[in-house]
């Protein structure tokens, strides 16, 4: 196996989170984004990069196109957190191709986190609060209105250890 790095980017821990069971799993380090300067990324194989998705955008997602104009041999990997379900393949895939660079072959995997309103800040919190208003003055709401409404009214976890499966047997098989 390689020698590799987790950085990541989180705003209220889920992405953390599966960076150390990353981490764990692969024997590698994790650091937040905003301490990449103090990690030598050139003494690394593999770089895993992961944030949390807000608008359909990786947060930090710039750190990876930086990383591969400057190291253009290393194998990177991507994460995504997000509260939308594992199984939702539309949203996975808007996801996927909104931030994976195009034909980079770069393996990119989504795991499902939460929704953690006590740990958001600012603006975050006030896009929500809106959204929630929005949202709960539609009349007829459909199916998916229902379900984002409900989502918004309290914090849940939904991250899982089983989710990073995928993203540990792709590094290890590599």
């Amino acid at each position: 196996m390689e020698n590799c790095v987790i950085i990541y980017q989180s705003r209220t821990g889920f992405t953390e989170k599966y960076a150390r069971w990353i981490g764990e799993e692969l024997g590698g380090e994790s650091y937040p984004l905003c301490n990449v300067n103090l990690v030598h990324l050139d003494e690394y194989d593999l770089i895993i990069f992961g944030g949390g998705v807000r608008a359909g955008k990786i947060d930090g997602i710039r750190f990876v196109d930086k990383t591969c104009r400057q190291f253009p041999d290393k194998k990177i990997v991507i994460f995504a957190t997000g509260a939308a379900p594992q199984n939702d393949a539309a949203t996975v895939e808007r996801v996927r191709s909104m931030n994976v660079p195009k034909n980079s072959g770069i393996p990119f995997f989504y795991l499902q986190s939460g929704f953690n309103y006590e740990l958001m800040q600012g603006m975050d919190k006030i896009i929500i609060a809106i959204a929630k208003v929005m949202l709960g003055r539609v009349k007829n709401k459909d199916g998916m209105a229902r379900e984002m409404l409900a989502a918004m009214q309290g914090s849940y976890d939904h991250s899982s250890r089983e989710l990073i499966e995928p993203l540990i047997s792709c590094v290890k098989s590599q």
